[in-house]
């Protein structure tokens, strides 16, 4: 009896060992999460607490909590090229409230993607301000980047994917006591200006881009855009980037083809890609004049921009000057494509770029 007594009172010892240790690890539980849902280091849950300051350089991470849950009624966004502008300057030119969402590389799908969950916030959007690069144009109107880490816990609705976030030892100790030691060490949150933008960590001019690229020998025929990559534009196009203008009216979209430095269409004179590319951009342009609330510029036909490589770091990328000019010549409604002028304006790059003394660039 004595036994079986003792025996009960080890059960109830253990019982309340087992129940203490799980309530322990619940309490651990939450105040481990507590804490990054507090500070949010990725914006998920909210914008910026004024009592911290924020480092914003993890574009796949907190773009979406950016667009869903700043203050803002206007979007610059695309790849590397919007990079280095300015949000300060396009307030100051549309008399807006922009935020900057880059996508470093991303596919025309990914862009669209995360603009629409900027609706789903409901957000008021007046401006959306998007670069379309020409080396993504002829892809599949699904192409996503494989080799791109993207964190997808953070882009659906799904709150137990929160966990991956909210629970996260790498994130609690690098991000969010991250912003705790950000703030401590008289730091600011990131401005748009400088988020994202690599202008001063590179070297501009002819020796930086030529060392950069080698156009090889040139090829003996031609390459023709096919139907099937015509095709392939076209639905680019209508998925990623026209849907999305038709279906909001209330926003004026202003898109444009990032002008690429002479070198980039030296190596297309090489691969025989002249005309393949510009047959690729006119069939891109005729859907996207078709959305009223489109506007569509081109800097392709700027040669004297093209064609000083000064402004540029690499074949592509242009210094943070040209996105001042880029915003400069948008609201000046300069340089852009209409459906009176884009046959003119094909006919003369396709002159120029086939025409050009490439041979000159290394004399």
């Amino acid at each position: 009896m004595v036994q079986a007594e003792s025996l009960s009172s080890q059960q109830r010892v253990y019982k309340r060992w087992i129940a203490g240790t799980i309530l322990l690890g619940a309490i651990a539980f939450i105040l481990f999460a507590s804490i990054t849902i507090y500070i949010d280091p990725l914006f998920h849950f909210h914008a910026p607490l004024d009592k911290y300051e924020y480092l914003i350089n993890l574009q796949r991470y907190q773009n979406d909590g950016i667009l869903r849950n700043f203050e803002y009624d206007s979007i610059i966004t695309g790849t590397s090229m919007t990079e280095n502008f300015m949000t300060s300057e396009a307030d100051n030119l549309f008399q807006a409230k922009f935020i900057k969402v880059p996508f470093s590389g991303a596919p025309y799908k990914e862009i669209d993607q995360n603009l629409r969950r900027a609706y789903e916030a409901g957000k008021n959007i007046r401006y959306v301000i998007r670069c379309l690069d020409y080396s993504l144009l002829v892809c599949d109107k699904d192409y996503w980047r494989e080799d791109v880490i993207y964190p997808l816990y953070l882009y659906n609705n799904n709150l137990f994917d929160d966990v991956n976030y909210v629970l996260n030892k790498d994130i609690l100790f690098h991000q969010t006591l991250g912003v705790i030691e950000y703030t401590k060490g008289g730091n600011s949150t990131t401005s748009f200006d400088d988020y994202a933008n690599w202008n001063d960590s590179f070297i501009y001019g002819a020796e930086a881009v030529l060392a950069a690229y080698a156009p090889g020998e040139a090829v003996s025929l031609p390459r023709v855009l096919s139907e099937e990559e015509s095709t392939m534009v076209i639905e680019n196009i209508r998925q990623n980037v026209l849907e999305l203008a038709l279906s909001h009216p209330e926003t004026e979209f202003f898109l444009f083809f990032p002008p690429y430095s002479i070198c980039y269409w030296d190596t297309l004179k090489t691969n025989g890609q002249v005309d393949w590319r510009i047959d690729a951009e006119q069939a891109a342009i005729e859907e996207l004049l078709k959305a009223p609330n489109i506007k569509l510029y081109s800097f392709c036909n700027n040669f004297e921009l093209v064609c000083n490589l000064d402004n540029y770091k690499d074949q592509a990328h242009y210094g943070e000057w040209v996105n001042s000019w880029i915003l400069e010549w948008i609201k000046n409604d300069e340089w852009r494509l209409t459906k009176d002028n884009y046959q003119e304006y094909l006919s003369e790059i396709r002159d120029f770029y086939n025409n050009y003394n490439y041979s000159s660039l290394r004399e």
